[in-house]
């Protein structure tokens, strides 16, 4: 009921587009590294997710893995199938703070993605202004971090939609 056991899930009952996405762009060597992981290795660490009707998930926190599983899945290399924990989220913005900072501990966003997220979630009504979006999603970074992340709000919000290669931005 806590959410706090992995339960193997059908990976076509995940949406992955349930949350807008703190990753902007995806690495293809690093991708190919967590397939060749996955297969070898299994899954080893669950996603997170949250009902959002009977049999039905939203993802939460995992997108990279469920990405190689489908993939892995669709060549026959691995079950059709996900290990997940289901969460109980109480409010959206609960949700999201879970998904940045697992991306934060795991691989680490570039300032263009967390920017993103941060004008995303706002423009989603997720929260109240970026000023609140930024304290809750990275409630655990240095002020100076945040305000870096603050820096690049108005290059996402200008030219967002026109940068190729957005994790390269220093």
């Amino acid at each position: 009921a806590e959410g706090r056991l992995a339960q193997k899930l059908p990976l076509a009952a995940v949406d992955v587009s349930h949350m807008t996405r703190d990753r902007v762009a995806i690495d293809a060597d690093e991708l190919a590294t967590l397939e060749a992981s996955l297969k070898a290795r299994g899954q080893q660490t669950p996603i997170e997710v949250v009902e959002t009707q009977k049999g039905q998930y939203g993802l939460i926190s995992g997108w990279r893995r469920v990405t190689a599983l489908r993939a892995l899945a669709r060549r026959g290399e691995a079950p059709d199938t996900v290990l997940a924990l289901v969460r109980r989220p109480e409010t959206a913005s609960d949700a999201y703070v879970a998904m940045v900072e697992e991306n934060e501990v795991r691989v680490g966003l570039s300032y263009f993605e967390r920017a993103s997220i941060v004008s995303r979630a706002v423009k989603e009504g997720v929260f109240r202004d970026e000023t609140e979006a930024l304290k809750s999603l990275f409630a655990s970074a240095s002020r100076a971090k945040r305000s870096k992340i603050k820096s690049f709000l108005p290059v996402v919000e200008t030219l967002g939609p026109w940068i190729r290669y957005p994790a390269a931005l220093t």
